[in-house]
């Protein structure tokens, strides 16, 4: 079953994400250079509540003759979803049953003539069903301010300058500080070069309402003349460069950096003098305004629990570790047979966390399989509306970006009993309005609030542009793009059920785009619980 919540709210903790070395530059994904290898699927159904999502593996999930079925109605791939918990102990020793069932099933699929994409569903320390809690703890920079002879994480970038914790060369004005840190910027020798600061938690940099807008600092330098502020994210791509003019010498000036169209998460920063000047430097922090301190102060009770994977290294390295230990099970079989699924429905705090993290999975999985596909949405719930913030190693051609389409959510999970939307007590339509303006008056001021973002008509036109949203970035990507989960759950309105689901098909297939249907068997399945066909129009629609 799908358990999701409707709304993410937007104040959320601080995070960390896993850092690379500074040999972890980027080339050609980090493997060979690397051909394109078609994987050619076009009309597949999720195998849910078998390794994924129940507590323990049941007996009848799937077996040779599904698959054979299946492909007798027309199926040509599975999606098949599976759970860390059914796979690996909590130490990380794999769980042989679950690997025989897991090779069983790719096997049943291979000799059927069909496909598997084996979806990474769930990890103990990351489940798309977040739960909201009220929290006000803020988002922290760091602040350096050098005493104690420390350096902070700061070192010389580059043969073309030297720095050093030093005595403050004037204790007046604005710093009385002891020690400051110094950068001397050689003539003619490497002009790139640089003071840099890297290994600090991961710092949101950007216009919105829970980002950082502002390097802030006090420096000191005998001459005017311009700094230059270099943003990097942890992977050391993505630069942005600032500058900005002292407009005294020879005295301390505190200084606001504006940095705020960065626009994604910072992971090191450098500051550079101009040849052959001295610079001092002093407090430094990242600030969201001009005057205030080095934290964001979200409002309160409005925060999330956000999932282990996005504030923990260590569950970072455990997931890039997980992958690779089933890339090796996985990479006896053929490109064209297997894909891999990184993760269903990502739920960071910042899409930048998402795509860093996936951006470093991607390049250890290609060190030796570069002509593997590697399927990816985007960050929360793989949402056409969050397709925008996804971004992609590039030169990666066999790379698959996925999305999933539940829209409006209040109709595809209408009373569904894991979701909000069990309440929902009033007539729902599709196509036409959503909710009647009458309806709409009788729910409850919660549960008003719950739908209001979905409220409007929707029609096969209306859908079809929310499909465009992904369709877009994938052609400007130039990757092959596929809907990993779509469908309507048993209690919505079986005519507004049915015409949704066939606006929806209609709509992938006249665009072309290759789908797997949500699910096989269980509540937006065609099939019971024992494989015997309920909706044999669902079917047709699916597979005709």
């Amino acid at each position: 079953m799908k358990k999701r919540l409707i709304i993410y709210l937007a104040c959320l903790f601080a995070c960390l994400i896993a850092s690379c070395s500074e040999k972890d530059e980027v080339i050609s994904n980090g493997g060979e250079p690397q051909n394109y290898v078609p994987f050619a699927i076009n009309k597949g159904v999720n195998i849910s509540n078998w390794l994924s999502q129940v507590d323990a593996i049941p007996a009848n999930g799937f077996s040779q003759a599904e698959a054979q079925k299946l492909a007798g109605y027309g199926f040509d791939h599975i999606r098949l979803p599976i759970d860390e918990k059914l796979f690996f102990t909590e130490d990380g020793q794999k769980i042989p049953e679950a690997f025989t069932l897991l090779h069983n099933a790719i096997g049943w699929c291979r000799d059927a003539g069909m496909k598997v994409i084996v979806d990474l569903h769930v990890l103990r320390d990351h489940n798309f069903n977040t739960t909201v809690t009220t929290s006000g703890d803020p988002i922290e920079s760091f602040y350096d301010t050098f005493e104690d002879m420390k350096w902070a994480g700061w070192f010389a970038n580059g043969s073309g300058v030297t720095v050093n914790n030093v005595d403050n060369p004037s204790k007046s004005g604005i710093n009385t500080s002891n020690r400051v840190f110094s950068v001397v910027r050689k003539s003619g020798v490497d002009t790139w070069s640089n003071a840099k600061k890297k290994d600090f938690s991961i710092i949101p940099v950007g216009s919105g309402k829970m980002q950082f807008k502002y390097l802030r600092a006090k420096i000191y330098k005998s001459t005017k003349s311009t700094i230059t502020v270099v943003l990097s994210d942890e992977n050391n791509t993505n630069d942005g460069y600032y500058g900005y003019t002292n407009t005294t010498a020879n005295e301390w000036e505190e200084i606001a950096v504006d940095v705020s169209n960065y626009n994604k998460n910072c992971g090191r920063v450098a500051l550079r003098p101009e040849e052959g000047e001295t610079m001092y430097f002093d407090d430094v922090f990242f600030s969201d305004s001009k005057t205030g301190d080095n934290k964001i102060y979200p409002e309160s009770g409005t925060t999330t629990v956000v999932p282990k994977l996005w504030t923990d290294k260590d569950a970072q390295y455990k997931y890039l570790d997980l992958w690779k230990t089933l890339a090796e099970e996985l990479n006896q079989y053929p490109n064209d047979l297997v894909a891999y699924e990184l993760l269903n429905e990502p739920v960071a705090p910042y899409a930048s966390q998402w795509n860093s993290l996936s951006a470093q999975l991607i390049r250890e999985l290609r060190q030796t399989e570069p002509e593997r596909k590697l399927i990816i949405g985007s960050n929360r719930w793989q949402s056409v509306n969050t397709f925008n913030e996804l971004t992609i190693p590039g030169g990666d051609p066999n790379i698959i970006l996925s999305f999933h389409f539940y829209n409006p959510h209040p109709l595809t999970h209408y009373q569904a009993e894991w979701t909000e939307e069990k309440d929902l007590n009033v007539p729902i339509h599709y196509p036409g309005e959503l909710i009647e303006e009458a309806d709409f008056n009788q729910l409850s001021e919660a549960m008003q609030k719950l739908v209001t973002p979905y409220m409007g008509t929707y029609d096969k036109t209306t859908l079809e542009s929310l499909v465009l949203k992904a369709e877009m970035k994938a052609t400007s990507l130039g990757v092959q793009l596929y809907c990993g989960e779509f469908g309507c759950y048993k209690k919505t309105p079986a005519a507004d059920r049915m015409e949704w689901i066939r606006d929806v098909v209609s709509i992938l297939k006249d665009r072309h785009i290759s789908y797997s249907y949500w699910e096989y068997k269980a509540g937006f399945g065609f099939c019971d619980s024992q494989g015997n066909v309920i909706e044999q129009e669902v079917l047709d629609l699916l597979t005709k």
